[in-house]
């Protein structure tokens, strides 16, 4: 536990040493964080962007990626955005909606039906609207990226129905609408840090984690569990802020750079992490993980309640949503 308040201690005190957007011999200097591997589709995205950005700015724009969680958990990210400590911050919708409320709507479960419907939302006027919210709570909205379909994986059985889930001790988000969908279905849900997860199905304290294919397969749950369900019960975006101070101080011409480059790595984001994704698959199933494909009837049925309780909050959003699935 020491070591843990030493390791974030640490990771702060780094992030508040670097001043946003900083000057380094007349080059602007951005730095960009996130707590997820390098190595997956958002990663990889975010190194592309740095690329991009350098390259149509002739070398004036470097952009630094910094992954894993090396300055701090994404709350932590946010919050250093929000005083400028920290340029870009690629944080998880479920974590930001602490920061951002009305961002619940999209952790309903089977609220995104295909990743056709996703890209009206999140490319769409619904999304925009989203990003042009973020200066209510001091941050710049720049885009809004795909982690995907979250699915689950579990050491005790094949989950082939609904009824599978009944029992199993599930590692969830800090998040009351994960907790209760999974409640709902049955399982005994508990909020855990992601950091912590392995460790815990390691030891068999959980039985299992819901997550996308590509990040399953990237953080090695293979090793713990060897049942993977398609339940695909949740669509996870990322979102990408910028502190205000940052964004101000950059001259307009500027601005449409990082603004061009950022509509651009949304798209081709999106493109690799659908690849990813079913290349995941297959490498999980090579690794000895059973992938079972459920029918979602049940599933869908059972978390009614879920969607209904916490949908009476934004009912127009929830309705304007469900119309894209069309």
């Amino acid at each position: 536990m020491k070591y843990k308040l030493l390791m974030g201690a640490l990771a702060l005190s780094c992030v508040a040493a670097l001043s946003g957007c900083s000057q380094d011999d007349g080059k602007i200097v951005i730095r960009m964080a996130q707590a997820s591997a390098a190595d997956g589709a958002i990663g990889l995205s975010m190194d592309n962007f740095a690329k991009d950005v350098e390259e149509k700015s002739n070398g004036r724009i470097v952009v630094h990626t910094f992954h894993n969680g090396q300055l701090g958990t994404e709350r932590e990210n946010i919050e250093s955005v929000q005083m400028g400590n920290l340029d870009i911050a690629v944080v998880n919708q479920s974590v930001l909606v602490n920061f951002f409320p009305d961002i619940s709507v999209f952790d309903l479960p089977y609220t995104i039906t295909s990743a056709e419907h996703a890209d009206k939302v999140f490319l769409g006027e619904i999304g925009q609207s989203f990003l042009n919210k973020l200066p209510e709570v001091r941050l710049h909205g720049l885009a809004i990226w795909e982690s995907g379909f979250r699915n689950l994986t579990n050491s005790k059985r094949e989950v082939n129905s609904a009824d599978d889930v009944k029992g199993l001790r599930i590692r969830v988000m800090e998040n009351k609408i994960h907790q209760d969908l999974w409640g709902a279905l049955g399982a005994d849900p508990v909020p855990m840090s992601w950091s912590d997860a392995y460790t815990g199905m390691q030891q068999g304290a959980i039985d299992g984690q819901e997550n996308p294919a590509t990040v399953i397969d990237k953080n090695n749950v293979v090793e713990v569990n060897k049942n993977m369900a398609m339940t695909e019960h949740c669509y996870s975006t990322v979102f990408l802020v910028m502190a205000p101070k940052t964004w101000d101080r950059l001259s307009p011409e500027d601005q449409k750079l990082i603004t061009d480059c950022m509509n651009k790595a949304s798209l081709d984001e999106r493109a690799l992490s659908r690849k990813m994704d079913k290349e995941a698959i297959t490498t999980l199933e090579s690794k000895g993980m059973v992938v079972t494909y459920p029918d979602k009837t049940l599933f869908i049925e059972r978390s009614k309640p879920v969607r209904d309780f916490y949908s009476k909050d934004f009912p127009e959003l929830a309705a304007r949503i469900a119309a894209l699935a069309n």
